[in-house]
């Protein structure tokens, strides 16, 4: 059994590999591809606390069965001696046990399980200024009474910032073979698993890694080309070689962007 969320001060990130986990290897699940190595990739990083790289059985709501890695990597460190946020960032990497068309239950199942929306407010406090004052404070509204009282941030806003702690990885046709592209939030592209997210979530405002994968040269052979294994150097540059401790090129850039989402994004 994977373990519950850390306690405690921390960052949460769910990033979750779509595909068909009954067609491993092929180029509709290039996503779960990457996103195994990246646990490896993580366990590897100078900055790792704990956490392994084995995918345990899981399920959320009862029914949505999942695979889950959970790796927990220590803040970086700052030259800003104010404010600086310590906290360490906690990933679930995250496999739908489903068809990637109805990844997207599963998804948001897991993503609601493993990172509650109260860790938006799992933040170290904040010391006041000695000179702040009520009046000085953007958020302080007065009301018809005189009284004056903290504004309080819409439900909605609430619920666009937790999100922001989701990243979903996924082929993609229109993107040459081994091209990785970040998109923030958006449509889906004509992706079914991405939809199936959407769907899910009743929102895009969620963060995608997409790989490329080209298409194939017939119009109506997609289908067919999807669910054929990818070529030996495609899966070179998604996979983590442990002997010389670094992966390939695919997998450092989404790597990067996993770091930067994961610490720069606010939780």
């Amino acid at each position: 059994m994977p373990p519950a969320p850390s306690q405690g001060p921390v960052r949460r990130l769910l990033v979750a590999g779509l595909g068909n986990a009954t067609h491993p290897l092929t180029r509709h699940s290039v996503g779960q591809l990457l996103l195994k190595n990246l646990a490896l990739r993580a366990c590897a990083d100078p900055s790792h606390l704990s956490g392994t790289a084995r995918f345990e059985p899981a399920r959320a709501a009862g029914r949505h069965a999942y695979l889950v890695s959970q790796i927990t990597l220590r803040a970086p460190a700052t030259e800003e001696e104010e404010e600086e946020d310590s906290r360490p960032l906690e990933i679930s990497f995250v496999i739908p046990k489903a068809a990637m068309n109805i990844n997207g239950p599963t998804v948001a199942a897991a993503f609601e399980k493993l990172v509650p929306p109260t860790d938006q407010l799992n933040r170290p406090p904040r010391s006041p200024s000695p000179t702040s004052s009520l009046e000085e404070q953007p958020d302080a509204v007065v009301s018809g009474t005189g009284r004056r009282r903290g504004k309080k941030e819409e439900p909605a806003v609430k619920r666009a910032k937790h999100l922001l702690r989701l990243v979903t990885i996924q082929d993609d046709l229109d993107l040459s073979p081994s091209t990785l592209k970040y998109q923030p939030g958006g449509g889906p592209r004509g992706h079914n698993g991405v939809r199936s997210v959407s769907q899910s979530l009743n929102s895009p405002k969620y963060h995608r890694l997409w790989i490329g994968i080209g298409r194939p040269d017939e119009r109506g052979e997609v289908a067919r080309y999807v669910l054929s294994p990818m070529g030996r150097d495609e899966v070179r540059k998604c996979e983590f070689d442990k002997e010389k401790g670094k992966g390939g090129e695919v997998l450092e850039r989404a790597w990067r962007e996993i770091l930067r989402i994961g610490f720069d994004e606010e939780p």
